[in-house]
């Protein structure tokens, strides 16, 4: 066994302990930094994996930052599943690692992302064909099982079949991968929609529609009641409503839940993820966590949740990266959710809350066609949230009114309309937008304000 020791300790290799390295050495050249992470590759953009197994992409444009990025930063990247981290000691300031070695730290990082959720489907357990798809080992072994399944069906002279428990983002990014080298594309939903948490019904409904030309069925309401499977193979799923489905291969895409059992072990504070104040400073002494795996407040309706989102794991990532090199002025405040992703040809942007709750007396509008919906939701005369299904244009506008609180009797109402609009934002609102990063302690003239 050997004891390294490392200032600065970030567990997780993907965007919040990334960005936090980054960071850090921009703010602390002399520093040391330890990454770790149990995944060997070097980092790359979880959100690309469909692309891959679609050939949109390849797995060098995956990558997240230059090949050189860890020695140009001078970060000692320890990567494979030897190094994952199993026990976390917070007054010894220690963690020990798989292959028996341990790190001791000055402060400490908790990048460690989310975890699928397994649903207690009888059957399900044991299968060597039941794929999860969070990470990039994850669809690349999906792939390889829908290539050989679809070579062994066309021998046989019939369909290759996929059944994808889950329509949240990841099992309908899933479904479209697989409807590439997959003839039928079953997806199973328990909530009556798809993309529940994304989607409001008459959004799902539409984009239910629209993912039907391209092989993709969608049963909202039912999931799996068993697994039917013939030794080590699962071979189709019996329904809650007594039906049955065949498949070559099953995709268990239920959802995720925050990595945080080593933070928890070490008594760490959690609610639905790790709780954190405004450093992103969690319970235990000089341990932060960042992205997926924190408990975030939402600004705009004052729920606590997860948000695993990558741009707020970047953007978590870079506060505490600036709290542990010693920036106190870097705090968190609370996120809302922002979405953009697209399915074939069909473009999806959401933001804010999109399904309000009956007490938060919102303003709804509606825009509907054959193929595009837009929903806008108010509350107090300002923007909270919007879905936008077939049309794109604006939503960086609209983020941006949700974002400052604008409010909106001082806009022209065709701003909701489909046709872009050109914003005369109020003096007082252009100044903070062309002034983002102008230093707090100095008035508009650039000089000291009197404290």
């Amino acid at each position: 066994m050997a004891t390294l020791n490392s200032d600065y300790l970030i567990i997780g290799n993907s965007a919040a302990g990334v960005t936090a390295a980054e960071t850090i050495r921009a703010k602390d050249p002399y520093g040391t930094i330890t990454l770790i992470s149990r995944e060997p590759h070097h980092v790359y953009g979880r959100p690309l994996i469909s692309y891959l197994i679609e050939g949109k992409t390849t797995l060098d444009a995956m990558k997240f930052k230059p090949e050189t990025f860890y020695e140009d930063h001078k970060i000692t990247a320890l990567l494979g599943d030897e190094f994952e981290a199993l026990t976390l000691d917070p007054e010894a300031h220690e963690v020990g690692l798989k292959n028996g070695d341990s790190i001791g730290y000055g402060r400490c990082l908790l990048a460690t992302g989310s975890v699928p959720f397994t649903p207690p489907i009888k059957g399900l357990q044991g299968k060597s064909n039941v794929f999860t798809f969070i990470t990039l080992d994850d669809a690349e072994q999906a792939w390889a099982a829908a290539v050989e399944a679809s070579l062994k069906a066309s021998e046989s002279g019939r369909c290759s079949r996929v059944v994808v428990i889950g329509s949240g983002l990841i099992g309908l990014k899933a479904a479209e991968a697989l409807s590439h080298h997959l003839d039928e594309i079953s997806v199973l939903e328990l909530a009556d929609r798809i993309l529940p948490t994304v989607l409001d019904p008459e959004g799902s409904a539409l984009l239910q529609r629209l993912l039907e030309p391209h092989g993709i069925t969608c049963y909202p309401g039912l999931t799996a009641d068993e697994v039917l499977g013939e030794g080590d193979q699962a071979v189709g799923v019996r329904l809650t409503n007594g039906e049955c489905l065949d498949c070559d291969l099953i995709i268990a895409a239920v959802g995720v839940r925050p990595n945080s059992s080593l933070a928890l072990e070490a008594g760490a504070q959690s609610g639905r993820g790790l709780i954190v104040d405004e450093r992103l400073l969690t319970s235990l002494p000089d341990v932060y966590a960042a992205g997926d795996v924190v408990q975030v407040c939402d600004v705009l309706d004052g729920s606590e949740h997860p948000l695993a989102l990558w741009p707020n794991a970047m953007h978590q990532g870079k506060i505490a990266g600036r709290q542990m090199a010693g920036d106190e002025t870097a705090l968190f405040h609370g996120s809302f959710a922002v979405n953009a992703v697209d399915f074939f040809d069909i473009s999806l942007l959401t933001a804010g809350v999109i399904n309000p709750r009956e007490d938060m007396g919102c303003e709804i509008d509606i825009y509907a066609e054959d193929n595009s919906y837009a929903k806008f939701v108010k509350q107090d005369g300002k923007l909270i949230g919007y879905i936008l299904l077939n049309r794109p244009q604006n939503a960086g506008i609209y983020t941006a009114l949700i974002e400052n609180g604008v409010d909106l009797d001082s806009l022209d109402q065709d701003i909701f309309l489909e046709t872009p609009q050109n914003l005369d934002f109020d003096n007082e609102m252009r100044w903070e937008r062309l002034h983002k990063f102008y230093p707090r302690d100095l008035d508009r003239r650039g000089w000291k304000e009197k404290i």
